[in-house]
């Protein structure tokens, strides 16, 4: 028996799964509807359903309370978009789709125009810097990393999935120093992450620094120890060290 919750309130998804195209090209993914939901009383809940930028969409149902927890997960960290935020992405998934298609020049130009409603978006200089690498202008990418490096929110909890990404970037752009700055801040945040320590022995590794390095790949393979990769860098680095002595 489902145990009972009074007074529920907030907005809830539920997950379905489409299929797009036909034939060959045909594929399923999974998609999320939101709605806000309010219970009415011990056994209903009325249901308002959101529109793709969180606005409601006039569509409003009841369900049986029961029949609601089975379809429907809480999602606490729902936020509706502002405006700003809604063109923002807009250039930015403009700016991908021509990325994809080598439309660089295009690409450039939609990045630009998110930058220029929010300076300090971090998907949009992100994207753009990691594009100028791309292009082969290292010296715009290394202006713009530099300046994503002072922006705060990029270590943030929900901008994780950048940290690597960025100190990635950094150490091809030959910005050792920034790389590492980058890490040390993100592992504040992510310490148990086995990739940064990997790639901070990267960095001592190409600085030909090897008790650093491999101070670092065995901190990676100590939090996971089934990180292939890092075992066989760990070994690359041994190596190096025994040559040295030679």
């Amino acid at each position: 028996m489902t145990a009972h919750i009074d007074n529920l309130t907030g907005i809830f998804y539920e997950e379905t799964t489409i299929t797009l195209g036909t034939g060959h090209t045909q594929r399923t993914q999974k998609v999320k509807n939101y709605c806000h939901a309010e219970q009415l009383d011990a056994e209903t809940m009325k249901i308002s359903f959101l529109g793709n930028e969180g606005n409601p969409t006039g569509i409003v149902i009841k369900i049986p309370y029961d029949e609601f927890l089975q379809k429907y997960t809480l999602e606490p960290d729902f936020k509706v978009k502002s405006k700003k935020e809604r063109e923002t992405d807009k250039h930015i998934a403009l700016a991908e789709k021509n990325r994809q298609r080598k439309e660089y020049n295009s690409a450039e130009w939609e990045y630009t125009s998110a930058l220029k409603i929010d300076p300090e978006s971090i998907r949009a200089n992100f994207g753009i810097g990691t594009l100028y690498m791309e292009m082969g202008q290292t010296g715009k990418a290394k202006e713009v990393f530099r300046k994503l490096s002072e922006i705060d929110a990029i270590f943030e909890e929900e901008n994780k999935h950048i940290f690597n990404e960025f100190g990635i970037e950094l150490r091809k752009a030959s910005m050792t120093q920034e790389a590492l700055a980058n890490y040390m801040k993100a592992l504040e945040i992510s310490p148990n992450d086995e990739h940064l320590y990997f790639n901070i022995a990267r960095l001592y590794y190409d600085a030909q620094e090897w008790t650093n390095a491999l101070a670092w790949v065995e901190k990676s393979v100590k939090i996971n120890p089934h990180f292939c990769e890092a075992r066989q860098f760990e070994a690359l680095i041994r190596k190096a060290m025994v040559q040295e002595k030679l």
